[in-house]
């Protein structure tokens, strides 16, 4: 439960972890003790029907997760809490340490749910980019007083790597301070193959050097339309997933970034892989691997994979993953949209 208290208070939306065997409130995130109007003192130990009016969906959903430690999606079901207002909410569970949970999603942009929901999440988006742009503006003074002493190309070009990756950060942590939320808001034309070499470098600097960087691209894929911060985020998270999945046994550790035109797909055509030729993803959550905390490494958290097809799905795209001992493919297939052309 630490390791959930650690990652989930910085999710801007409500998470309550349950005793599997009494539905008995364990622990709830800040946004949602913003949401309930109670701290998690008051909350904890409550049953579920202390907390919420309706409960009855609710509880059949976390008593299928205890059973089969399979995650439950209820999409569209109106959200009663005890004294408040009605929310329509997408409801998901998730299996913890022998404990179930629930993460629930606002639906539409009604202002009632948008009032529920916002002031948790606005205060913690506020709170974290604070806390990020603090340290920032030390690294971008740092990484000025450097470039006046070094001399290479090589040195300049990673001091350029991380001015690069301040702005992009701090972009972010400005939407959070907007938003509480991290979502694609500026759209525009952008170099998909630009933001996989971007990506890479910064990602690969951070890497041993026995790892094998391989780049296919196709150079006529048009430009495509997203928002490139949140894109390069998601390319990130995922290159950082394959380097983690080589392991140090793997004698030729090696990643491969490629680019197609997939014809066949219906309204996705362009394609984004990411191929590693690690260890591979145990069958047995490999396809729940985006649900958030769902993770089969050590020390993971669960998230990354997560906000990877939040990202891709806001681009109206989609994520695919196929695995098996020695090799993993991540794909992202993104739209053609009719404002982009070649």
């Amino acid at each position: 439960m630490s390791i959930l208290s650690q990652i989930a208070d910085d999710i801007p939306m409500p998470v309550i972890l349950l005793d599997s065997a009494t539905l008995n409130l364990l622990w709830i995130n800040q946004s949602g003790q913003a949401w309930l109007g109670s701290s998690l003192k008051t909350l904890s130990g409550k049953a579920l029907p202390d907390l919420f009016a309706n409960a009855r969906s609710l509880s059949d959903a976390a008593e299928k997760t205890a059973g089969s430690l399979m995650p439950v999606h209820i999409h569209d079901l109106l959200v009663l809490p005890r004294g408040k207002d009605e929310v329509k909410c997408e409801v998901s569970t998730f299996a913890h340490e022998g404990h179930v949970g629930f993460y629930f999603t606002r639906q539409g942009r009604q202002t009632q749910i948008d009032d529920v929901f916002g002031d948790g999440a606005s205060s913690l988006g506020r709170l974290l980019a604070h806390e990020i742009k603090n340290p920032l503006a030390g690294i971008h003074g740092a990484a000025q007083l450097l470039r006046d002493d070094v001399e290479t190309e090589e040195a300049l070009s990673l001091l350029d790597l991380i001015g690069a990756e301040i702005g992009r950060i701090r972009r972010l942590a400005d939407r959070m301070e907007r938003l509480g939320d991290v979502a694609p808001s500026d759209f525009t034309r952008i170099n998909i193959h630009e933001i996989l070499r971007h990506a890479r470098k910064v990602i690969q600097s951070g890497l041993p050097s026995g790892i094998v960087f391989t780049e296919n691209y196709d150079p006529s894929l048009p430009m495509a339309l997203g928002d490139d911060d949140s894109l390069t985020q998601a390319v990130m998270n995922l290159i950082k997933n394959a380097s983690e999945a080589l392991g140090e046994s793997n004698e030729k550790p090696e990643i491969k970034l490629e680019t197609s035109y997939r014809a066949m797909g219906v309204g996705l055509p362009i394609e984004i892989r990411i191929i590693d030729n690690g260890t591979g993803i145990p069958e047995h959550i490999r396809d729940k691997i985006f649900h958030p905390f769902i993770t089969h490494k050590p020390q993971g958290q669960g998230l990354g994979l997560a906000l990877v097809s939040k990202i891709i799905s806001a681009h109206g795209g989609a994520v695919e993953v196929r695995s098996k001992p020695g090799q993993t493919i991540f794909s992202i297939l993104l739209p053609l949209s009719q404002r982009v052309q070649s």
